[in-house]
């Protein structure tokens, strides 16, 4: 193994970064799974060998020229084949948001917490260049460093920015990013309400079934059933009010299976019946 620490931290755009090492490694056999801390991000390239990662227990292969990025949060273990141990560059970070007020490109680094795909030659030169560069230290080598490090960030941003245009596993790309998953959850709950299945919104996000529960409590603080629950009673309130429909029809289209169902989760959400409802708040 061989590491190599930096010390101190840098900006970059809305980014504050602590670099804390390099490392070149031939992977154990097994690596069990471990989750980081809040501002920890991990970039992992395969420059030879094969295995696989299990990412919050989902199971992805790892051959030469894989590039994958693990952030906070999301568990992961990395299983290396015996006849062909992985050999890995790893480069470990903090990195924090400075501002919150003007989201800016380099936001979307800090918010991306799993990607993978193929390198294609981008990120394994400048991990080979802050190697070499730590590896004979010169005059100039912190600022060096800073410099190489400034140019991952970047690159690997970029790579997220426009992931169509990358040559990624299908269905690997993983960007957890808050601005790109928001539309695709509101969508879902605003159109799709009626008959929407949790399977079914993890399918659209890319994402496990156990990851897209994170993400509905890390958002909004909610379960998808209570999520789902506040999208028909939303939807039947409307109903209630601009409409005709019997209280019977409108718990059918709103995807409740029963009035009875219906009539008990729109007074817990509402502390009124929804006859009450129309009457109240109708006047």
């Amino acid at each position: 193994m061989e590491t190599y620490e930096f010390s101190g931290a840098f900006e970059l755009g809305s980014l504050l970064i602590e670099p804390v090492h390099v490392r070149i490694e031939k992977l154990r056999p097994i690596i069990a799974a471990h989750t980081h801390s809040n501002t920890s991000y991990e970039i992992h390239y395969t420059e030879r060998g094969r295995g696989n990662v299990t990412i919050d227990e989902q199971i992805y292969p790892v051959e030469a020229d894989t590039l994958y990025i693990t952030g906070p949060g999301v568990s992961h273990a990395q299983t290396s084949a015996h006849d062909a141990p992985i050999n890995e560059y790893c480069l470990y970070l903090n990195c924090r948001r400075t501002s919150f007020s003007r989201p800016d490109f380099f936001a979307l680094f800090a918010e991306t917490t799993f990607w993978m795909g193929r390198d294609n030659g981008r990120i394994f030169p400048l991990l080979e260049r802050l190697i070499e560069e730590n590896r004979q230290p010169r005059p100039g080598c912190a600022e060096m460093s800073e410099i190489i490090l400034k140019q991952i960030v970047i690159t690997l941003t970029r790579i997220y920015y426009d992931p169509q245009k990358e040559t990624i596993y299908p269905a690997s790309i993983r960007s957890l990013t808050h601005a790109r998953l928001m539309p695709i959850l509101e969508d879902a709950f605003f159109y799709r309400y009626q008959t929407l299945k949790l399977e079914e919104l993890a399918s659209l996000l890319h994402m496990s079934v156990r990851q897209t529960q994170r993400l509905l409590q890390r958002s909004f603080g909610r379960t998808f059933s209570q999520k789902l629950s506040e999208a028909r009673i939303a939807a039947a309130s409307q109903l209630l009010l601009n409409t005709e429909e019997s209280v019977t029809e409108i718990a059918g289209r709103t995807g409740f299976s029963s009035i009875e169902h219906f009539s008990s989760a729109f007074k817990r959400a509402t502390g009124m019946s929804p006859t009450q409802y129309r009457k109240e708040a109708g006047r």
